[in-house]
């Protein structure tokens, strides 16, 4: 996030205005004592001018196999993750996958994943970006939710939950979703994804021209 913000020549003050989050909570998350929720990643990412995809791990050009791994939120920024996966390096340890990994299969051992905060996981199911299109995997533990305001971006969102329960908050409706429901709406309506149930709760989310500047 730092290297992004000094290659649009932003100021602290700058990004945090654009991202419409108090600049105090910026810094935090830029050295690392605090990580943004779903909805201040969209717009973080919105501000400075990249995909949300600039925050997952990719391909090198040589094809070297996707690194992937769980981050303790608490610990990086997600710059500092992203640059960790890229390196195999997540904490103490590292993490690799078998050098057989090609696209376009992504086998579920290999997938790109960021462990977000208040117990909110996003696996990518495409082995590279994807121009416009977000195809993932999302968990949610009990009480996770996706920001605590609900929040509105460009695109559409499509939903199939697997596993839990998830209660989507759409303008003024509030739906809950058990195993195999679905879901469609537009993201410029204000939403917001909490797993109210007692189980985690796990779905196939798909999200079309998301954000971008």
């Amino acid at each position: 996030m730092w290297a992004a913000r000094q290659k649009h020549k932003m100021s602290l003050r700058d990004l945090a205005r654009a991202a419409e989050i108090s600049a105090s909570m910026l810094s935090q998350i830029e050295t690392g004592k605090a990580f943004p929720s779903v909805r201040s990643l969209y717009k973080i990412a919105a501000a400075l001018g990249v995909s949300v995809d600039y925050f997952f791990p990719a391909e090198d050009e040589n094809n070297a196999p996707i690194i992937n791994g769980a981050v303790n939120s608490s610990e990086l920024t997600a710059s500092q993750m992203r640059e960790a996966l890229l390196t195999n390096e997540v904490g103490d340890g590292v993490v690799s996958f078998p050098t057989t990994h090609k696209a376009p299969i992504v086998p579920a051992s290999a997938r790109p994943t960021l462990e977000l905060n208040s117990g909110i996981t996003w696996a990518r199911l495409t082995a590279t970006a994807e121009q416009d299109t977000e195809f993932l995997e999302i968990q949610y533990a009990p009480g996770a939710e996706s920001g605590k305001n609900m929040s509105s971006h460009t695109g559409r969102e499509f939903g199939l939950v697997l596993e839990g329960q998830l209660m989507v908050e759409l303008g003024f409706e509030t739906y809950t979703l058990a195993p195999g429901d679905s879901i469609i709406f537009d993201s410029s309506t204000p939403h917001r994804l909490t797993n109210n149930g007692s189980a985690p709760m796990r779905a196939l989310w798909v999200v079309l021209n998301p954000e971008q500047r």
